[in-house]
């Protein structure tokens, strides 16, 4: 048989687009994957947050060295009560697996009251940690710190939008 001068190109050409079609996925499949970088550890997030205040407040050299003995004050204190608080809220979870009744009830209301007590400790280690690095701030800084921990407070306290009015309804 015979073939057509056409169907000759065109078998060429299925097998040049096949062959190059085989190139490129060998080529995505064994080049070298990017690394990811590891994800952030706590220490990290600790060290960007603190960064952050630095550089928003512009801290002068002197102002950076006792802010960071500052921030190391403030994490070595809150660590053993977020400590606790973990704990406290397992054990408080855990009553999950209690069978319920008036044991129970008064188990969980103690155990949130534990919770309430370390959150109080917590809360109040972080504000006096606050005026501490307030009390740093010349006057030009004073403004952007409290526009700076307004933000910080925003975020600690879960609301990252302003909180809707129930009563507005739409319309």
């Amino acid at each position: 048989m015979n073939k057509n001068p056409n169907q000759k190109r065109l078998t060429w050409l299925v097998v040049i687009l096949l062959v190059t079609n085989i190139l490129t996925l060998s080529f995505y499949w064994l080049r070298d994957k990017p690394s990811t970088p590891p994800p952030p550890t706590a220490a990290d997030r600790e060290k960007r947050m603190g960064q952050f205040m630095v550089n928003e407040l512009s801290l002068t050299p002197d102002q950076e060295t006792i802010y960071w003995k500052l921030r190391d004050t403030l994490v070595a204190e809150q660590k053993p009560v977020l400590d606790s608080i973990r704990s406290t809220k397992k054990r408080f979870f855990d009553l999950l697996k209690v069978p319920h009744g008036a044991q129970n009830d008064s188990l969980l209301d103690l155990r949130g009251n534990e919770i309430s007590t370390y959150q109080r400790q917590l809360d109040l280690i972080t504000i006096h940690h606050f005026e501490k690095v307030r009390a740093l701030c010349t006057q030009d800084q004073l403004v952007k710190f409290d526009t700076v921990i307004a933000e910080i407070v925003n975020r600690m306290t879960w609301g990252k939008k302003p909180a809707k009015d129930s009563t507005s309804v739409k319309k």
